[in-house]
């Protein structure tokens, strides 16, 4: 799969795996918290995301992550790795780290989609929480996967698919100002016959 993606956490350890060559590994302990703990559940493709979550690095980002262990930071990230880290364990390459955003001017605190999707409704509802992950699958077809930390803390996750760029593009700017967020969802039953959550509308919680 070839994706870019966003992730939110506590930058908890960097390391050289040296099994197969000089290569480095990176942490991160999804959402608040700090905690290693990760009960997930929700439509997505197995091993997108776990807690911890891994990334490689190159070398040039070793003294930036050294100076923010510890700290709550937001990863730019993709699919696949350039071929001089294909010997690091961890399946993400790291693009950019920053700190997060807590004043960055809004334009808007709402985006609202499209319920209209494939396979028959079966239930709806309202869910909040802190976004940690989102991901584009950059394929043919391109779809958008997000991760909930439920209540903003502790290990309850979910995850969660997305049809709509603008909605896209508003959990990332949710995910970078770490802010709670409300999400209106419906479960429809998938071409596969898997139950598929879709967030339609979210919203910025003050």
């Amino acid at each position: 799969m070839k994706t870019k993606g966003y992730t939110y956490g506590q930058l908890s350890r960097i390391s050289r795996e040296r099994s197969f060559g000089d290569t480095i590994v990176g942490e991160v302990l999804l959402g608040h918290g700090g905690s290693s703990a990760f009960v997930s559940f929700g439509n997505q493709p197995p091993g997108l995301v776990t807690n911890p979550w891994r990334f490689c690095i190159d070398e040039d980002h070793y003294g930036e992550l050294e100076s923010l262990i510890g700290s709550y930071v937001v990863l730019t990230h993709k699919t696949p790795k350039q071929s001089s880290l294909l010997s690091c364990s961890a399946a993400n390459e790291l693009v950019e780290v920053y700190p997060v955003d807590d004043y960055q001017p809004l334009d808007l605190t709402q985006v609202e989609g499209s319920k209209v999707t494939m396979g028959p409704e079966v239930s709806s509802g309202v869910e909040s929480g802190l976004i940690t992950n989102v991901i584009e699958n950059r394929q043919s077809n391109r779809t958008y996967f997000l991760t909930v930390q439920l209540g903003g803390s502790g290990s309850q996750f979910r995850h969660f698919s997305i049809n709509d760029p603008d909605l896209f593009d508003f959990a990332i700017e949710s995910l970078k100002m770490a802010v709670k967020v409300r999400l209106h969802y419906v479960d429809r039953i998938s071409r596969q016959n898997n139950i598929k959550s879709l967030v339609w509308k979210m919203e910025m919680i003050e």
